[in-house]
């Protein structure tokens, strides 16, 4: 199925709920080709948790986008609230999203991480395990996507190709 970027665009800009859990921030590098030279691009995605079990792909923006402007694209589209963040490198979530208990996603990718001890009861902490190990997946898989596709021939490409694997890892997890 290809489809325009138009299409592709309209669907990371889609409405989101109002409310949750948790934001994941993860941070991808799509290979481009300039000239004889594979340089690599960076894109930062975030999977939500909006219920124990039920999650989204909330979008995709360039990794250099500032954390503000990211917070104020969830924002246009819906998102009030957020409950945690975790982030790898380059998402300043304590300045962006003040309310919501903020950790960093870096380290032994091994190591399931939880959120700063005492900030969420048992059942909570075991949903952000389960979505953080969610988000693991889900970047894996996109990974090897890129890599049986990459190197792309621009960013446009490697954008319209990110926004398309996104959108059928969201479908999965919904199961359609």
């Amino acid at each position: 199925m290809n489809r325009s970027a138009r299409d592709l665009e309209h669907w990371l800009s889609r409405p989101l709920c109002c409310r949750y859990v948790l934001a994941e921030f993860k941070t991808l590098r799509l290979p481009i080709r300039d000239g004889a030279e594979v340089l690599d691009m960076s894109w930062r995605w975030a999977l939500g948790l909006f219920k124990p079990g039920e999650y989204e792909v909330l979008g995709a923006w360039p990794a250099g986008a500032p954390s503000v402007d990211v917070a104020h694209d969830l924002h246009q589209r819906g998102l009030e609230h957020l409950t945690a963040v975790s982030a790898d490198v380059g998402m300043d979530c304590a300045s962006t999203f003040p309310d919501a208990v903020c950790w960093s996603s870096v380290g032994d990718p091994n190591i399931t991480r939880v959120p700063p001890s005492g900030s969420f009861g048992p059942r909570r902490r075991a949903a952000l395990r389960s979505a953080a190990a969610t988000a693991r997946r889900m970047q894996i898989s996109i990974n090897r996507a890129i890599k049986r596709r990459g190197p792309f021939a621009d960013e446009a490409a490697a954008a319209a190709f990110l926004a398309q694997t996104l959108e059928r890892a969201d479908r999965r997890l919904y199961g359609t």
